[in-house]
């Protein structure tokens, strides 16, 4: 849209100019003179033509971009020694292709495929990936050329078909799995939205752990549940797919379970915070992660925790006779606050007005735990991000937590000590000074530089 109103504003902006004043300029030996009338949409076809010959590049790319250029002339730059110029014509004519087949009977509608044909077959990646990103979500584009599209060999030009292109029908993508050569092809086909059980079937049977991780991640793809169950028992040795497994938005009766054998101990915690589990579900978990404990698999303060929440004598007296040393008994209380935060994150009382009193009455463990919790990362991420002192790092897991942009001003300085000139304040409307990118890029670099749980 502002193309076209900035078309339109130029158009009005044009002093008509008579046909002599146009063969004047084309005849210039200033090239910004041709670049001008090449521009110029009132200019008339055959000098188009005339200028789609120029021996100065932008001029021909002006050429090129202009929708008054005769479709000839456009043909003639499909073979233009020049990417740019060439690419300039792809998005053009990519943008005129909505409704074109192969079978044209008008000549300017034939010559226009002809054309989009060609540039699609182009040995410049960018301009084959003009076309692609142009024509990846147009519901009528030419058949032919998505499904050439597709089975390109660049990612960049495949990836936006295969991921968005309403004109790949399921036989079109059953048959790209089997056949695609393209490194990563098969993760766009796994993040199609509503994808259907038949091709998540087929995803699931792959071999590329990288297009299962993305089945698993994308909430919109139906998965049975013999194939879900099926992943879940390739899935221990495979980290990757830990989270989105957790996370998936419908688990059969016997998979929380299963999952709570292998997952880290963050993960635990985001499988008994689910509402959709019922509680013979929830009770398989916990006897799951008991077991877990006794066998050492999670940390020792962990493991003295359950047991002293078990004990009711450790309860009354709140004393352990054989108390660990001093350090041991920071780690209890560190899990105690972490054990306190997701009870409370579970009933829904973890609230952002909650964090904020934690931090007025210094109880930094708990605060600590409760960014744990809310943002569903690990403890020891956590405090990777506040020990480092970075406002980038605790500016993403404020808002990864989902605590509002002011809040996280007052976390970058009581708990990441962040100096409060340094700090970044909310934008206007209290929205997170970083973007989302940079934000989620912050939190894939800490959560990478810490250990996450003991298998």
């Amino acid at each position: 849209m502002k193309g076209f109103l900035q078309r339109v504003f130029n158009r009005r902006k044009e002093t008509p100019i008579s046909y002599e004043e146009a063969k004047d300029m084309a005849a210039s030996t200033a090239a910004h003179v041709r670049g001008t009338l090449a521009q110029r949409h009132d200019t008339r076809p055959e000098i188009l033509y005339f200028l789609a010959n120029d021996a100065e590049p932008s001029v021909r790319r002006h050429v090129a971009e202009n929708e008054a250029t005769p479709v000839q002339a456009d043909l003639l730059l499909t073979d233009d020694k020049d990417d740019d110029v060439r690419g300039t014509l792809a998005q053009k004519i990519a943008n005129l292709s909505d409704g074109l087949t192969p079978n044209e009977t008008d000549k300017l509608r034939r010559m226009t495929y002809q054309a989009l044909e060609k540039l699609a077959r182009d040995q410049a990646i960018q301009v084959r990936q003009v076309i692609a990103e142009t024509l990846k979500d147009l519901i009528n584009a030419p058949q032919p050329i998505i499904s050439q599209l597709a089975r390109d060999t660049e990612t960049v030009v495949c990836g936006p078909i295969l991921q968005y292109s309403p004109v790949l029908t399921e036989l079109d993508l059953l048959e790209l799995i089997e056949t695609s050569t393209a490194s990563g092809a098969l993760s766009f086909v796994s993040q199609r939205r509503n994808l259907s059980e038949r091709l998540s079937d087929a995803i699931a049977a792959s071999t590329d752990t990288d297009a299962i991780s993305h089945l698993l991640g994308n909430r919109s793809a139906q998965i049975r549940e013999e194939t879900l169950d099926q992943l879940i028992d390739r899935a221990p040795d495979i980290e990757d797919w830990h989270e989105p497994l957790v996370k998936r938005p419908s688990l059969g009766p016997s998979a929380a379970g299963k999952l709570a054998r292998f997952v880290a101990q963050n993960l635990i915690s985001v499988l008994e915070r689910r509402k959709d589990l019922k509680e013979d579900q929830l009770a398989m978990v916990r006897k799951v992660v008991e077991r877990r404990i006794e066998a050492g698999e999670f940390s020792t303060a962990l493991a003295r925790q359950d047991k002293e929440d078990k004990d009711p004598k450790k309860k009354a007296s709140g004393k352990d006779k054989n108390a660990a040393p001093a350090e041991e008994d920071a780690s209890s209380n560190e899990t105690a606050a972490y054990l306190k935060a997701l009870d409370l994150h579970a009933k829904g009382k973890l609230t952002d007005a909650r964090i904020s009193t934690a931090m007025t009455e210094n109880d930094v463990k708990f605060a600590r735990a409760a960014l744990a919790v809310r943002a569903g990362i690990p403890a020891e991420a956590v405090a990777k991000v506040l020990n480092t002192h970075s406002a980038k790092g605790v500016v993403s897991l404020a808002w990864k937590a989902g605590l509002p942009a002011d809040l996280a001003v007052k976390i970058q300085v009581k708990l990441g000590h962040v100096p409060p000139g340094q700090a970044l304040n909310p934008r206007s409307g209290n929205s997170y000074p970083l973007s989302e990118d940079d934000m989620l890029w912050q939190l894939e670099f800490f959560t990478g530089m810490a250990t996450v749980g003991v298998r």
